[in-house]
Parts: C-alpha cells; sequence; structure tokens
C-alpha cells in the first residue's frame, strides 16, 4: 500500500472551564433544553465566471458551510477532550451526527467527495497530490457550489473548502477550484508562528537535528509540520480569524439573492501552533496521553501495523515530554478553531438570514495522535475516520443520531433540506432527513471509507470492517470496544458478520497511477 504525504498549503468568545466528556444521555439532555506565503495584496475578493447565474421560482433556505480542517472527535459534544463551547451549542441546535466518516481519511479526496459527491472510484481521487479536474471524465464535473449556483445562488468562500484556499496572489491557487464560485475571499488561513518552532534546515527544533529513529528517517513532511507550541501572534492577527471575520461580515450585509457561504478553518491542521492564550487553558501537567499503542498492534495484520506516520509517532512517544506537548497543542488548535466558529456564528445571529439559513459543520477526516503508531489522519480506523458533523435546519428538532454515516450525504441531505426542485441523480450519498426526524429510524445504509485503491472500512451498525488491499482482515465490535483495541477477524463466529459486511466493499476500483485514473 502506497502511503503518501500530506502535502497541503499553509499559510473571542468567553472562556470556559475544561469540559468532561457527555454520554449520549447527558446531550440528549441538552437538545430537549434547546428548542501559504503572502504576496502583494489584492482586492477582498476574486470573481470565476464558470458558475451560471440562472435563478429559480423557489425560495430555498441559504446555506452556510463551516469546514474544519482536521477536525477530530474531541469536541465537548463527541469525545469531550477539548474545550469547544461553541460547536457544542450548534450540536445542541441542530442534528449531531456522532458516528460520521469521511469517504476518504485525506484531506483532498476527502473533500473532493463531499464537494463532487461522488466517491473516489468514480472521480479517481483517491490521494492528496493531484488536482481532480486533471483526471478522466471530471474537466466539467459538477460541484456542490456549481449546483447551487444553478439554482439562483451566489457562492462564496473564504478559507480551505477544496484542497487549497484561494490564496493571496493575482491568480487563485488551482486546488481552489474557482471554477465553483463567483467569489473567493484573498486571505491567509492558520494562524502564523510556525517558524520559531523549526531549526535551520526546516525540521521541529525539538528533534534536536537528529532526524531518524530505530534507524530509519524520520517523513519530511511530518519532520517540517509535526510540531506544536503557544505564538504570541494576536487572534485577530491570524489568517483563520481573518477567514471567520469575512464570512460574519458577509452575513451582516444585504443580499438580493439566496447565498451559499462557505468559511473553512484551517486549524487544527498541523502545525498545532496557536495563539498563547488557548495553550494557557491546557496546563501541561494536566495533559492525559493516550494509551500506550505497542499492545494495541500486536493483532493487526501485518500491511496495517505501520504506515510513513509510524516512524515519526514512535519518536514523538520516546522523547520526554513530547507527546502530552503534542495533545496539548491538538486541544488548543481545536479550541482556537472553535472560537472562529463562534465568530461566524455570531454573524449570523441578529443577521436578516438568521431564521432562513442552513448551518453545516463538518471536519474533513479524523486525527490521531499516537494511537496505533499513526500521527495525523491516513487510517480505516475509527479515530482516522470519525469527525464532527452537524447539520441544523430551520424548524428542526436538535437531535442526537449514533448510526453510521458518511460526509457523502451532505450533498443530498441540503439540497432536499434547502426546498430546491430535485437531488441530483448522480450523487452517491443518502438523504439523512429520516435520522435527522427519527435517530432511531430504520437504517440500511453503510458508511463506506476508502484509503488508496481497494482498502475499505464499512461502518454499519455497530461494525467497523476494515480489507485491506492483501485481502486482510480486521473487525471491531464498537459495543464495547469503542477504541478498537480487539481485532475479532480470526474468530470464526464472526465469519457471517465478516461476509455481509463485505457486501458493501466496492467490487471494482479505479487504479490512479501518475496522477491520473485509468480503469
Amino acid at each position: 500500500m502506497n502511503l503518501n504525504d500530506d502535502t497541503e498549503s499553509l499559510s473571542t468568545n468567553e472562556r470556559r472551564p475544561k469540559r468532561k466528556r457527555l454520554s449520549s444521555a447527558t446531550i440528549a439532555g441538552l437538545l430537549a433544553l434547546s428548542g501559504c506565503s503572502q504576496q502583494a495584496e489584492q482586492p477582498a475578493e476574486s470573481a470565476a465566471t464558470p458558475v451560471s447565474d440562472q435563478t429559480s421560482p423557489a425560495q430555498p433556505y441559504n446555506i452556510l458551510m463551516i469546514a474544519v480542517d482536521d477536525l477530530n472527535n474531541w469536541p465537548g459534544a463527541w469525545r469531550g477532550m477539548a474545550n469547544t463551547p461553541n460547536i457544542d451549542r450548534l450540536a445542541s441546535q441542530g442534528s449531531a451526527f456522532k458516528n460520521a466518516h469521511a469517504v476518504v481519511p485525506a484531506c483532498n479526496p476527502s473533500r473532493v467527495a463531499l464537494m463532487t459527491g461522488r466517491r473516489p472510484e468514480a472521480t479517481g481521487q483517491y490521494r492528496n497530490p493531484g488536482n481532480f479536474r486533471e483526471l478522466i471524465g471530471n474537466a466539467n464535473l459538477e460541484t456542490m457550489p456549481q449546483f447551487f449556483a444553478k439554482q439562483g445562488y451566489e457562492t462564496v468562500a473564504a478559507g480551505k473548502i477544496f484542497h487549497k484556499q484561494r490564496g493571496k496572489g493575482k491568480t487563485p491557487l488551482v486546488q481552489s477550484d474557482d471554477a465553483s464560485w463567483h467569489r473567493q475571499a484573498v486571505l491567509d488561513i492558520g494562524t502564523g508562528g510556525e517558524k520559531e518552532y523549526r531549526d535551520e534546515n526546516g525540521y521541529g527544533k525539538w528533534l534536536e537535528g537528529d532526524y531518524n529513529y530505530d534507524d530509519k528517517p524520520i517523513n519530511s513532511y511530518l519532520g517540517r509540520f509535526g510540531i506544536w507550541g503557544p505564538t504570541d501572534i494576536k487572534t485577530e492577527e491570524t489568517g483563520d480569524y481573518s477567514v471567520a471575520k469575512y464570512c460574519s461580515d458577509y452575513m451582516q450585509e444585504k443580499h438580493d439573492k439566496p447565498f451559499f457561504l462557505a468559511c473553512g478553518l484551517f486549524r487544527p491542521h498541523s502545525a498545532q501552533v496557536a495563539p498563547r492564550e488557548y495553550f494557557d487553558m491546557y496546563p501541561l501537567e494536566d495533559i492525559e496521553t493516550p494509551p500506550h499503542p505497542e499492545a494495541d498492534i500486536q493483532d493487526l495484520p501485518e500491511i496495517a501495523k505501520y504506515n510513513f506516520s509510524s516512524t515519526f509517532a514512535k519518536r514523538v512517544i520516546a522523547t520526554d515530554n513530547q507527546w502530552a506537548q503534542a495533545v496539548q497543542g491538538y486541544k488548543a488548535s481545536t479550541t482556537f478553531a472553535d472560537d472562529m466558529i463562534g465568530v461566524i456564528l455570531d454573524g449570523l445571529k441578529g443577521s436578516p438570514y438568521e431564521d432562513n439559513t442552513i448551518v453545516v459543520l463538518w471536519g474533513d477526516h479524523g486525527w490521531q495522535v499516537g494511537q496505533k503508531y499513526r500521527w495525523e489522519k491516513f487510517s480505516l480506523w475509527h479515530q482516522g475516520t470519525n469527525t464532527p458533523m452537524i447539520i441544523k435546519v430551520p424548524g428542526m428538532k436538535a437531535q442526537v443520531i449514533e448510526k453510521p454515516v458518511s460526509l457523502l450525504d451532505i450533498y443530498p441531505t441540503i439540497v432536499k433540506a434547502a426546498n430546491l426542485d430535485s437531488v441530483p441523480e448522480y450523487l452517491e450519498g443518502h438523504d439523512l432527513e429520516p435520522l435527522m426526524k427519527d435517530p432511531e429510524a430504520s437504517w440500511s445504509n453503510a458508511a463506506v471509507v476508502t484509503y488508496e485503491p481497494n482498502n475499505h472500512s464499512v461502518r454499519r451498525e455497530h461494525w467497523n470492517l476494515i480489507q485491506y488491499s492483501d485481502g486482510s482482515i480486521e473487525l471491531y465490535d464498537h459495543r464495547n470496544d469503542e477504541d478498537e483495541w480487539h481485532n475479532l477477524a480470526s474468530d470464526p463466529q464472526y465469519k457471517g458478520v465478516i461476509d455481509e459486511l463485505k457486501q458493501w466493499i466496492p467490487k471494482e476500483s479505479k487504479a490512479c497511477e501518475e496522477g491520473q485514473c485509468v480503469s
């Protein structure tokens, strides 16, 4: 299995005490109570001509979409590791999908799948490198914002929605898919402050010039971006704040057409550098690291025991205090992102659009901090694929939904919820309205996750079946093994379960070689 680097671009609300993890019962109770380098400065937004301006006679809802890069399941309303009052509040007002999963546990293919409504077998975008538009059959592929533009919406993006932000150059970065938008904000993303944590070679200073572990070189991407710590850059001076403020201001303005406003925050994506106030919320002496992963990999198939991030993860774990500092950095970065979400939501509150806007929040995949000797995403385990997903539709009762769903389901769900004429037939996801009305409704669908061709996870009911390209298998029962410590695949009593779940595995995957998809 060829495991690629995550080569991606770089660039308040009141404080609450840290929260303990909330149980489903507690959350249900809460719901019941709630009804990249900088270039010469350019104009605040850029125009794109390919989207259509045809109007629709319907009166659809506006769409506010908030994307958070590398947001795992640590917010308070999920696993409760980080202080996230704004995510928690939104979760208490809408449909909170606790068991939502990326289509692909990597930024570019996850976002392509979500924004096109198609799986990687259809688009060929399995990996982070490359532009999906350049793969066979994708040049004129209609994305979600392009569909909404055809319905008469103004489509506006700020920050990272596709694999790249627009950037501050004269022309938009290619992987921002400028053709999808009427306008993209010309802004930075992230926080800045990374340079102070790098040595003269661009690697993390904490490595002290030794870029190896167990006689193996540390992956170069992780060596450069596997850094964490506070910066004295003020929150209001960060790129992510400028993205949040742009979106907030946009919703305070008068618009003659319905809008599809997409706001993409970069943190908690690496590097985990955030303003100092967020680190102060998590004293290092209070940080708890995940259980040691050594015993957790013994029952894994050989293909799954290590990937390109394992050497880095082992080095972090073995280096005094670095694991705790990394966890601190991720928590601080998550709370910073939550504050930026608060800025965006404050812009909607009290605006003319407060009562007629669908709010959608999603992370693009999970994130691992040493579990099973993994760093970042790039795995088919729950911690690598699970991410918060919230859909708030005006007039719809708040719910907590535990059934496995896919980020692929966002597209058809919000098209239907927005009162548009019809859901495009080419979409491969499922309308989540039945679960949003009744979390216990019958749900026969599976959430299928793919990482690299022919490696799949099938999330259905309480099961996670993983099948790798060499045919090896893992099986986990989340009723009593939420952290996936016990691989049940070798136990003959589960053969029937495995055979049933295998039926959801895509029959044929396209192979992508040299960045080009072929049959």
